[in-house]
């Protein structure tokens, strides 16, 4: 072979080097790499690539290239600072309220935060896109119009001002003040890390399909006789027009907590307590209420018996939903309850038992109502308040405590799962698809590992652990309320915490997860 043909055929088989390794991250539906490979451009210089993988597949990009594994990974797109709220938490606060919700097309967040400010973000970079801080307030819920022009945004405050804010640049639109319908109060003292409770407020913003808004509002304070409550939903239009009020006749001398819509059947649910002194409203205290959505027409209700001799009362949180004429309630004893005008039935899932001869139980504290389901979560292990016990703290756990529930309407049990995670909300996609699950702040050890956001397929077939997707560690707990958008992206609220040697670690931010 002459010198010019191995020439010719040295360089015909010269191969390209090799592709850099270690640098694509496989998550759920997708791949974070390097930027320069086409992709969507997220925080730290990185993409995302929206395609189907699976284990094994070995995968090529432009600059990088890896082999995906058994499992889709977590990754955090970004954070953004919400503040300094470390005083507040080495003076005792648990966790900073803190309200989220993403755009309709899933393009910005908007975010609510305990010291008043609003932010708007970039929902893949978390570019600041637009903040506004409020005076003496604490933003309590956030919304958005349907069309993605308008920020919803919620106070507790002297005022309680409802606000609708431009998107691009959070100027003023229109506010209503709902402090001439609940009272008002003066700020506490900066010393009174709980006073803002004490304030009126809109306490939660639901945008129906049409624009107009589903709006809760109460105001529960101490006063020199004992205490008062005050409390309303409103039905406003998009221009802040207040179409109607339940009680049509003025404020109930109760709390109306957390209503619950079904627009296809016109129905709005809420639950009501009331912790003032007096005699009782003509109110179903301690149970639900149903109207209709359109007119605020009272269609039904009821009350549930204390279970006793442990609680002296029903009480719910955020386990609450309504379908048609059918009612899902969780209550702090442990007890599901499902109603209908005809019959009920109660699954028992956290109510007590005996560690010894002491009686403990598990909060049934968040859950919804998804087809012909309930999903609901017990928290961590308590003694019940009503009971004769001398103990002061639980001698074991319960042994359902920290678990994710989802039975049937007939009550049958169609998966559980739990983990060492204690749980702080669960909360579903909006096309009901998934399920994000917090994980929270820890009483029993001061673990750091199991801080985050645990994300759950509700779909199809398949026990607890199969459903299990990802999960997604934080640095620090989360708040227990998350939004989660359907493309699979998690938005949750980073809070700081105390340390057994009383320092303060971790940030108040706001973290989107994939």
């Amino acid at each position: 072979m002459n010198k010019l043909l191995m020439l010719l055929v040295l360089v015909g088989c010269k191969t390209e080097a090799p592709l850099p390794t270690g640098q694509i991250a496989f998550v759920r539906g997708g791949l974070i790499a390097p930027a320069g490979n086409g992709g969507r451009a997220v925080g730290g210089d990185r993409e995302f690539l929206e395609r189907a993988w699976t284990p094994g597949e070995a995968v090529r990009l432009t600059t990088v290239q890896d082999e995906a594994p058994a499992n889709a990974e977590c990754q955090r797109l970004f954070s953004v600072d919400l503040g300094d709220v470390d005083s507040l938490v080495s003076m005792g606060i648990e966790a900073p309220n803190t309200a989220l919700a993403w755009s309709p097309d899933g393009s910005r967040l908007a975010v609510g935060t305990y010291t008043g400010d609003v932010v708007v973000v970039d929902g893949w970079t978390g570019e600041v896109v637009a903040k506004r801080s409020l005076a003496e307030t604490m933003v309590k819920a956030v919304a958005w119009s349907p069309d993605g022009r308008v920020v919803y945004a919620g106070e507790q405050s002297p005022d309680a001002y409802l606000h609708a804010l431009k998107a691009t640049d959070l100027s003023d639109l229109w506010r209503h003040r709902l402090a001439d319908d609940l009272e008002t109060s003066p700020p506490p003292p900066a010393a009174e890390i709980y006073g803002v409770y004490t304030l009126p407020g809109a306490y939660t913003i639901d945008v129906l399909s049409g624009g107009d808004l589903l709006v809760s509002a109460l105001h529960s304070w101490p006063t020199d006789g004992g205490r008062r409550n005050t409390s309303r939903l409103y039905r406003f239009g998009p221009d802040g027009e207040p179409h109607m009020a339940w009680p049509h006749e003025g404020v109930a001398d109760a709390i109306l907590k957390f209503p619950r819509i079904d627009e296809a059947t016109d129905r709005v649910a809420v639950f009501v307590t009331r912790n003032a002194e007096g005699p009782p409203p003509d109110l179903p205290v301690g149970g639900a209420q149903t109207l209709t959505l359109s007119s605020f027409d009272e269609v039904g209700r009821f009350v549930a018996d204390p279970l006793k001799p442990h609680f002296a009362s029903a009480r719910a949180w955020e386990a609450f939903d309504v379908a048609g004429d059918t009612l899902f309630v969780g209550y702090s004893d442990g007890r599901a309850r499902l109603w209908s005008p005809d019959s009920h039935r109660d699954v028992e899932l956290g109510t007590p038992v005996l560690a010894g001869d002491v009686p403990i139980s598990a909060t049934l504290g968040w859950g919804f109502l998804r087809g012909d389901e309930f999903v609901v979560n017990t928290g961590t292990t308590n003694i019940p308040w009503g009971s004769n016990t001398t103990a002061t703290r639980p001698p074991e756990a319960h042994p359902r405590e920290n678990t994710v529930w989802a039975h049937g309407l007939d009550g049958v049990l169609r998966w559980t799962w739990r983990g060492e995670h204690v749980i702080q909300g669960l909360s579903p996609s909006p096309d009901g698809r998934h399920l994000v699950v917090g994980a929270g702040k820890r009483n029993a050890d001061d673990r750091r590992d199991l801080f985050g956001a645990l994300l759950f397929r509700l779909d199809g077939e398949g026990s607890g652990p199969d459903r299990l997707q990802a999960f997604c560690p934080t640095e620090s707990p989360i708040f227990f309320r998350q939004a989660l958008h359907n493309d699979g992206r998690v938005a949750v609220a980073e809070f700081p915490f105390s340390t057994p040697d009383d320092a303060v670690a971790g940030e108040y931010r706001v973290t989107v997860l994939r």
